[in-house]
C-alpha cells in the first residue's frame, strides 16, 4: 500500500508509469494508488481479450489497447508514425503519460495536464454527457478539481 500523506494517500507515486508485460507500461493512480491504466501496442492480426460483451477480437490494422481506463478495455488503430511514436514512449525505463497525450489525448485520458499526475476512473469523478438520448463525451473532475474530457 502507498504511504499516506497530508490528502494524498498516494502522494509516492510519481506520473511515469512503469514497463508492464509485452512491451505495455502501467499507469497509478497518484490520488489511490489503483490502476489507471495500462497501454501496449498491439499488432495487426493480434488478438486482444476485450471484455464482455466482445471478448477476443483480431483487428487488421495495427492499434493501442487502453485497458483498466473507465472500467473497460479500448482499441484504437493507428498509423505507422504514430504507432513509432507510442512505442518509444512505452519502451523508455519511465513511460510518461505527458508524451503519450501529445501524440494523442485518447491515448493518455487518465493524465490530467494541470496536475501533470494520473488518475483513475474513481478520482477523476465522471460525468457522462448527452445529446438527447445519445452519448456526447464524459468528462471527469480530478481530485484538484481541473476538469477535461476523459472520453470522447
Amino acid at each position: 500500500m502507498p504511504e499516506e500523506s497530508a490528502g494524498h494517500p498516494a502522494a509516492g507515486i510519481g506520473r511515469h508509469g512503469e514497463p508492464a508485460a509485452r512491451g505495455g507500461a502501467s499507469f497509478r493512480c497518484a490520488a489511490c494508488g489503483e490502476a489507471a491504466a495500462v497501454i501496449r501496442l498491439l499488432g495487426a492480426g493480434d488478438s486482444v481479450d476485450m471484455g464482455p460483451p466482445l471478448g477476443p477480437q483480431q483487428h487488421g490494422r495495427d492499434g493501442v489497447v487502453i485497458d483498466y481506463w473507465l472500467g473497460s478495455t479500448c482499441w484504437m488503430a493507428v498509423d505507422p508514425g504514430t504507432q513509432a511514436a507510442v512505442s518509444a514512449v512505452l519502451g523508455a525505463r519511465d513511460p510518461d503519460p505527458a508524451a503519450l497525450h501529445a501524440i494523442d489525448w485518447q491515448l493518455a485520458p487518465f493524465f490530467c495536464r494541470a496536475c501533470q499526475a494520473c488518475y483513475c476512473r474513481d478520482d477523476w469523478h465522471p460525468v457522462a454527457l448527452w445529446d438527447g438520448p445519445f452519448y456526447d463525451y464524459t468528462e471527469g473532475h480530478c481530485p484538484a478539481g481541473h476538469r477535461q474530457v476523459i472520453d470522447d
